[in-house]
């Protein structure tokens, strides 16, 4: 689901249709940072971590164009970058460089995890912080990909006798499960207790329409099937019994398999749109399309409104972790908790191209590296002669 999280920078998005409509798909995931969930396969991570030396290595130096997405990885950073991908730890250390060839190379990250694949191509690679753990190929063109947290990992193709399929594969990479969707294509995935909610756009009478699909890896039938006219879903995420799904012009919640409520966004214009691996989101909305009055919306990860408080700054870019909500500005990174309220600003002297949230981390991109920040409190950003 990215790269410069305009609506789903996560992401972002891609489908053709007969009709030879575009759809662009993709979303911010954060990694969940818990020892309790870190699957067992990742332990070796933890032990290689511990064997880097605290030595802090930021600035990362890198160029800004080259620079495809941010996100996190534990409290460190995955680096996407034309050609390679690194993951970093918090202090800078590189612990792995994946070399690619990909041509639109997208990724997913999740609990200490990586899913690089390439949209349009059939290859992926599923990684660790320090290793590739499985490398894989498909028959037919990859749509999107996601992970979930115990490792399993899901792929969406072309098909021949359909639009598209949907694969889930077990951490190993065996398949343990598949579903065809014959009239649509699938824009994005979320992992659910016991199986997936997934997002498939499609056109029927020159009118493009999605559904929003709950999957059991125990059924062969959705257990879920709701149709929208006129949207195209770009992101979908699931927590608990709550499955959540956005377009540019609306915002849906499932609940217990049944529409419990819709709202669009009318008159707003949906700048960006941020997710964490809760299911918690924060959209950036703009009133009647001005920049200068944007504002930010919290939701909690059962869809209802958290917080809601302007910020009258043109923002650049956003991203969300689990405690923060930050968003770019000209001159500052301004951070929010769960509640709307604001805890930290970071004054920039320099010129910022993007942002990433990853613990209590924030890293900033700019136009010749990415350095480290404290998400929270106050802070000014130094200079070489500062």
């Amino acid at each position: 689901m990215a790269n410069k999280r305009r609506l789903s920078r996560t992401g972002s998005i891609i489908l053709r249709t007969a009709v030879a409509l575009l759809i662009v798909f993709g979303a911010l995931f954060a990694a969940s940072r818990t020892f309790a969930t870190v699957p067992m396969s990742n332990l070796g991570d933890v032990f290689a971590s511990f064997s880097v030396k605290d030595k802090s290595t930021f600035p990362y130096a890198v160029d800004s164009a080259s620079v495809i997405r941010m996100a996190p990885v534990g409290s460190g950073v995955c680096v996407l970058r034309a050609g390679r991908c690194d993951i970093l730890n918090r202090s800078g250390k590189v612990l792995q460089t994946v070399q690619y060839t990909y041509s639109q190379p997208a990724i997913d990250t999740r609990n200490g995890r990586v899913l690089l694949y390439e949209r349009g191509g059939t290859r992926y690679m599923l990684l660790s912080k320090t290793k590739t753990l499985y490398s894989g190929e498909t028959q037919q063109s990859i749509l999107t990909a996601a992970l979930a947290d115990d490792g399993r990992f899901a792929v969406a193709t072309t098909a021949e006798s359909a639009k598209s399929v949907l694969t889930v594969y077990k951490a190993s990479g065996r398949e343990m499960f598949s579903f065809k969707c014959v009239s649509e294509y699938v824009t994005d995935i979320a992992f659910s207790g016991g199986g997936v909610a997934v997002a498939v756009s499609g056109v029927q009478d020159a009118q493009p329409y999605s559904r929003l699909l709950l999957l059991s890896f125990k059924e062969t039938e959705p257990k879920a099937d709701l149709r929208f006219a006129d949207t195209i879903f770009f992101h979908v995420h699931s927590s608990g019994k709550t499955t959540a799904a956005c377009s540019k012009s609306l915002f849906t919640v499932m609940r217990s398999a049944e529409k419990e409520r819709e709202e669009a966004f009318d008159s707003d214009t949906l700048q960006f749109f941020c997710a964490d691996e809760k299911g918690r989101s924060t959209m950036i909305l703009l009133p009647y399309g001005n920049e200068y009055a944007s504002k930010l919306r919290g939701l909690q990860a059962n869809g209802k409104v958290a917080f809601e408080v302007e910020c009258g700054e043109k923002i650049l870019a956003a991203a969300r972790s689990s405690s923060y909500t930050a968003v770019l500005t000209d001159k500052a990174v301004l951070t929010y908790n769960n509640s709307g309220t604001k805890v930290g600003t970071l004054t920039l002297t320099d010129s910022a191209r993007d942002i990433c949230l990853s613990g209590q981390n924030l890293y900033v991109l700019f136009h010749d590296r990415i350095e480290r920040f404290p998400s929270a409190g106050d802070h000014t950003q130094k200079t070489e002669n500062s």
